[in-house]
């Protein structure tokens, strides 16, 4: 018998249960149909989940299995499935492991094309990689820094957008320009989006080396991404870079 699909389906059943048609309309629409929901929120979901763990005392496990368990939901289609998968990582998991034991697991997620749209990555890198840098450090970001390089996009993305919980934090700064100036030059709307997302943060932080990596790169921009880099700076500011594209 498969316990992890056993296990699994009860908790789909229980994300069923707790499904609203009008929620899932709503992220479905949001999402443009990229990814079917349930219709399931966040709290709902972590409340399903710790409910469930529970239940099924998978905290008794060893950690490789319920690593292993929390990889797998991942191999759903349904996005409630997946971010059931990243609230366990980011709960119960992440930093139990070396981070060299994770990220050939993690890497593994965009290999098999289970992670293929932006909200999915996207809670991915706040809950899991960034939480993930935050607590290895530098030689962790390097190796998350150096997926600018890789074909597929929600990994190159995720190259940039990990990095939104430690924007903060100087020391990756050199790091993150070093991946949006990679990922900027992709055609893809969300490797574009990615970068205008943390620059703006950035700009928050290093507002002149920002307007520089602005004005190095503005020929890469989309309208959409340089909007979003320009999401802190006055109008006139605003005004004046826009008038580069």
């Amino acid at each position: 018998m498969d316990t992890y699909a056993e296990l699994i389906g009860q908790l789909q059943a229980r994300l069923n249960r707790a499904a609203s048609p009008k929620t899932k309309d709503w992220w479905e629409k949001y999402l443009r149909h990229v990814i079917p929901f349930r219709g399931v929120g966040i709290p709902e979901i972590r409340k399903q989940l710790a409910d469930w763990r529970k239940t099924n005392e998978i905290a008794a496990w060893p950690e490789a299995d319920q690593l292993g368990l929390a990889l797998r939901l991942f191999e759903s289609g349904m996005a409630e499935d997946k971010l059931a998968g990243i609230l366990f990582l980011q709960d119960y998991l992440y930093d139990r492991f070396t981070w060299e034991m994770l990220l050939p697991e993690y890497e593994q997620l965009f290999a098999r094309r289970l992670i293929f749209d932006w909200n999915t990555c996207d809670w991915f890198c706040v809950r899991v990689l960034g939480p993930t840098i935050a607590a290895h450090g530098l030689p962790c970001a390097e190796a998350i820094a150096a997926w600018r390089l890789a074909p597929d996009l929600w990994q190159a993305r995720s190259s940039v957008v990990a990095f939104i919980p430690v924007s903060a934090d100087a020391r990756y700064h050199q790091l993150v320009f070093g991946a949006c100036e990679t990922v900027i030059q992709r055609e893809e709307r969300f490797a574009k989006t990615a970068v205008g997302w943390m620059l703006h943060d950035l700009s928050k932080h290093d507002k002149a080396r920002v307007s520089r990596f602005v004005e190095e790169h503005i020929r890469y921009f989309s309208s959409e991404a340089l909007k979003n880099t320009l999401k802190y700076y006055d109008n006139a500011e605003q005004t004046a870079y826009l008038k580069l594209l």
